[in-house]
């Protein structure tokens, strides 16, 4: 299985990426959120993943901004991000909104006898998110899962690769697909042996980022600035 998280409606380097997996035995896609808003090419993306026949999919805090954005529900984001949301959900192709708002927080699928847990960051009871670790450890996560019966935890979010194990379960972070501050995009691809031996790699594909950046120049969305400077590492 392939695990990609965090396009952030960056086709450029989703295509590439899908064009990677053709060259390995990929049986199902795992996506861990946040499919849009920070690139521009929003309708690409979703066009692309909703053509996948073997998709397993969740929604992240950005696609659910977006869609409040679109459906004008307030929102306790405000200023240029919430200027954002709202400019994404202007360009959003309506056809796509029954799709987002399906989207569940978190999935479960079954593997080569794993259990596996897809969620966007590490939920609250309440279904909010916990702030983002700018550290992640096995001391971190742990606790938060020692209930949970999964042995494989799938979670982007913090943009970050995360590769931690802790008595049964694994902590997987594939790293942000479409906010890179270089030219290749991450993804990870999961292999499960008959005996339950997990084998983790991870991949870099070349994609044209200066292609994506001046596709986001010339579109010219609120916070740009932002995206390009601290984000993408943009300087210039």
């Amino acid at each position: 299985m392939a695990v990609i998280a965090d396009i952030h409606g960056n086709y450029d380097a989703l295509s590439e990426v899908m064009k990677d997996m053709e060259k390995f035995d990929i049986d199902a896609v795992y996506c861990l959120g946040d499919i849009v808003s920070l690139g521009h090419q929003t309708n690409e993306v979703l066009e692309l993943l909703t053509g996948l026949p073997n998709l397993t999919i969740i929604r992240g805090n950005h696609d659910e901004e977006v869609l409040k954005a679109f459906r004008k529900i307030p929102s306790e984001v405000t200023g240029p991000e919430h200027d954002h949301h709202v400019w994404v959900a202007e360009h959003l192709d309506p056809v796509y909104e029954e799709y987002l708002a399906a989207l569940p927080l978190v999935q479960t699928r079954e593997a080569g006898g794993k259990k596996i847990l897809l969620t966007h960051y590490h939920l609250e009871s309440d279904d909010t998110y916990t702030p983002i670790d700018p550290a992640p450890s096995v001391e971190s996560l742990a606790p938060i899962y020692r209930d949970s019966d999964h042995d494989i935890i799938l979670f982007g979010h913090d943009h970050m690769r995360h590769h931690f194990e802790h008595d049964h379960q694994l902590f997987l972070n594939p790293g942000a697909l479409g906010v890179t501050s270089t030219a290749y995009a991450p993804y990870m691809i999961i292999e499960i042996e008959d005996d339950g031996a997990v084998h983790i790699t991870h991949r870099n594909v070349h994609y044209d980022r200066q292609a994506f950046i001046g596709g986001l120049r010339r579109e010219d969305p609120p916070a740009m600035d932002y995206i390009l400077n601290v984000l993408l590492k943009e300087r210039g």
